[in-house]
């Protein structure tokens, strides 16, 4: 299975799918039909292409699209989220992170933005144990280095505050204080004092 492989696949899923919430459901269901190892390699360039998307400025924007900071595993299921958006956007969102700007968003009950997707990664696991009754892990090639993946960027959140955010994201700015009734409260959820983030996780 080659990238293109994999995206369409992720397309295929997309089209079926009758809501972005039912995504994984239906990931879980076409990868079940492949053959063991090309659910492994499926497997394998997911986990790429979430190592390469771990940079600061997809960091940054995805703050914004969440309305806070994020944590180490938000950062994670924001980035399988993504991936689920299917190619272009992801694509785009690693040349030019204020293009999620215009990704359709789906917000909950409460309003708060669904750009979390943890089921999509366990979709990939739950497919293989479907086919082979085992788990991926044990897999022999399951965890194979790519050579040449991109290695994840180290980067300092607290260089993402409200005035940094405006700057790189103006898209991305605009929307966020076009949901925010509260000016003032949404600079300081961007805010970084000495003590560490001001606002909730």
């Amino acid at each position: 299975m080659n990238e293109q492989d994999f995206w369409h696949i992720v397309a295929v899923t997309n089209r079926t799918a009758r809501y972005q919430r039912f995504r994984a459901e239906d990931l879980e269901y076409h990868l079940s039909k492949l053959a063991p190892q090309l659910i492994v390699e499926f497997n394998l360039h997911f986990h790429k292409l979430v190592n390469q998307a771990e940079t600061g400025d997809v960091y940054g924007a995805g703050c914004l699209l969440s309305q806070d900071y994020m944590s180490d595993d938000s950062f994670l299921y924001f980035r399988y989220w993504l991936i689920s958006m299917g190619q272009t956007a992801y694509e785009q969102a690693l040349i030019n992170p204020d293009s999620m700007a215009m990704l359709e968003i789906v917000h909950d009950r409460d309003g708060y933005p669904r750009i979390f997707a943890e089921s999509y990664c366990y979709a990939i696991y739950k497919a293989y144990e479907k086919v082979t009754g085992k788990q991926i892990f044990d897999a022999p090639s399951a965890w194979e280095v790519d050579k040449n993946s991109v290695k994840p960027e180290d980067f300092n959140w607290q260089d993402y505050t409200h005035v940094s955010l405006s700057e790189k994201f103006p898209l991305l700015w605009a929307n966020y204080l076009a949901s925010e009734p509260d000016r003032e409260a949404a600079y300081k959820r961007f805010s970084i004092s000495s003590e560490g983030i001001s606002g909730e996780w």
